[in-house]
């Protein structure tokens, strides 16, 4: 191919790919006082979006902070995802959905009906232990009012991140401001109960964790939701403590009820640590009598 044909060539292509990216979106757009408007988004331009109803001859431009919702169309097999969930196949999900949510991605800082598949990568990332990608999500979520139900939800995987992730200073500063710190009787949200004996775990303030985690097993027992993790944690902190028989009693209960589940595969993984541990242990003693 000559020069003059090559340069056509991959000019042609660069804008085919330029207007791939700039595809218009079809969307519902929601004002405030439920007003809306059916039509396309076809671009942004900093905090300006650009909406078209396809009755003037230019896009009109709205201040992104001033759209109460935007409404996407969305195609996506939500049987098909929640077999995939019940299979526990985390990462081929992740992949579906963020091939899925990426022309939306400009668009990411405005309430959408994009949240519940926002709050499903949530979860999922913070499963597979990615955990700035599941911190960005949940804190975007955490100020978004529209659904109190997953405003909540994405502050408790606020903490859960930020204390699997070993920032315990950041988790103290967030139950803080979300006032979690100030009850945690017995009749305290299990999850509360749960999210302050993980980090008092971290802290290697096992006694009061193990206290903590007591109490969501002994008054949540009909909750599965958090039955399950508090168990998991019960093992993980006989485990710290060296009370390895009391650990693996609670591991034989987790793989006898929880089987197929994330809990499941976490007892198994802490029985193979206990076992190594006290092999380590008898090493040691063996070397110390010698």
């Amino acid at each position: 191919m000559n020069k003059p044909l090559l340069y056509l060539s991959l000019m042609g292509a660069l804008v085919m790919g330029a207007s791939a990216i700039a595809a218009p979106l079809n969307v519902e757009l929601v004002m405030s006082g439920d007003r809306s408007w059916k039509g396309q988004l076809v671009g942004r331009d900093g905090d300006w979006i650009e909406f078209t109803t396809g009755r003037t001859a230019k896009p009109i431009r709205i201040g992104a902070n001033t759209i109460h919702e935007l409404r996407f169309e969305v195609k996506i097999d939500e049987e098909k995802l929640q077999e995939w969930m019940n299979d526990r196949e985390f990462e081929r999900i992740i992949s579906v959905l963020t091939r899925t949510m990426k022309p939306f991605h400009e668009y990411s800082d405005v309430p959408s009906n994009l949240s519940k598949y926002n709050a499903v990568l949530m979860e999922l990332y913070y499963r597979t232990q990615q955990f700035e990608e599941s911190l960005a999500i949940s804190s975007r979520l955490a100020e978004d009012a529209r659904d109190p139900a997953l405003q909540e939800k994405s502050r408790i995987y606020q903490a859960l991140t930020l204390i699997d992730a070993g920032r315990s200073d950041d988790a103290e500063a967030l139950l803080s401001k979300y006032g979690w710190d100030q009850d945690i009787s017995d009749d305290a949200a299990p999850e509360k109960l749960y999210i302050t004996a993980k980090l008092m775990s971290l802290k290697k303030e096992y006694n009061q964790a193990m206290e903590l985690v007591a109490k969501v097993i002994a008054f949540n027992s009909q909750d599965p939701q958090w039955m399950q993790p508090a168990e998991l944690l019960c093992a993980e902190v006989y485990t710290e403590l060296a009370m390895y028989e009391s650990a693996e009693e609670v591991i034989r209960q987790i793989s006898l009820l929880y089987k197929n589940t994330p809990e499941y595969d976490q007892a198994q993984e802490l029985k193979l640590r206990i076992e190594q541990l006290r092999a380590e242990q008898e090493l040691n003693e063996n070397f110390e009598s010698e």
